[in-house]
Order: C-alpha cells, then sequence, then structure tokens
C-alpha cells in the first residue's frame, strides 16, 4: 500500500509539481490550498506525512496550522515537513526542531526543492 503524503500549500504551481514527483515515486497524495482545510484533512484521511508551506494564506497561518496539527490527538503523530520559500530554512527549522515543543517537525525543505532531496526526505520521515 503507497503511503499518502498531504500537502498544505496554497501555490498551485508547486503543488502541481510535488504531486507529479511524489507519484512518480509511488506516493498517493492528496492535497490542501488553505491550513483550516490541510488541518482537517490530516484528521480524516490520517497522511503518513505532510508538507506544510510556512506562508500559507498569511505570514502565519502554515505555523498556526502546525500547532494545530501537535496538539491534536489525531495528528500529533503525523511527520510534518515545513517548506518555505524564507531565506535559510535551517534557522527556521531551529526554532521548529523536533523535541518537546515541536515533536512532529522532522525537517525544514527550501523552496524550490530539488526532486531528489524532496524523495529522500519524504522517506527519512516515514521511517
Amino acid at each position: 500500500m503507497a503511503l499518502k503524503v498531504l500537502i498544505i500549500d496554497d501555490d498551485p504551481d508547486f503543488t502541481l509539481a510535488t504531486e507529479t514527483i511524489l507519484e512518480a515515486h509511488g506516493y498517493q497524495v492528496i492535497s490542501a490550498p488553505k491550513g483550516s482545510e490541510g488541518f482537517e484533512k490530516a484528521r480524516k484521511e490520517k497522511p503518513d506525512v505532510i508538507l506544510l508551506d510556512v506562508m500559507i494564506e498569511d505570514a502565519g497561518a502554515g505555523l498556526d496550522t502546525a500547532r494545530k496539527l501537535r496538539d491534536d490527538q489525531k495528528t500529533d503523530q503525523i511527520p510534518v515537513i515545513l517548506i518555505t520559500s524564507i531565506r535559510r530554512a535551517d534557522q527556521l527549522l531551529s526554532s521548529y526542531a523536533p523535541g518537546e515543543n515541536w515533536p512532529n517537525v522532522k525537517d525544514a525543505l527550501e523552496k524550490p526543492v530539488e526532486p531528489e532531496f524532496l524523495i529522500k526526505t519524504v522517506k527519512k520521515a516515514t521511517k
């Protein structure tokens, strides 16, 4: 059975390109353009991993969605990979690194994401 990936991103071009890459590697992909819709899909669909854009809708919506996912019993165990167009994804991850406060955040990637690196990161998060 294929692993399921939920993409929460308001950029339809990025979402389509990412869906294409993931599906070519055997993943089942679902998507949502808004944080609230993505949160509900995560609760209903129970994906194996979530790719979450930091800047959906407005500057804080992605991180608000990450908090909701973390704080909900139905979604708190789903690995989250933050996706950002903000420079220095490594600095972002250090603020939301796995641990006591953000156990579900597994990595942060900077757009544009190289396809091979995307697949490697998704595989790592779902092990």
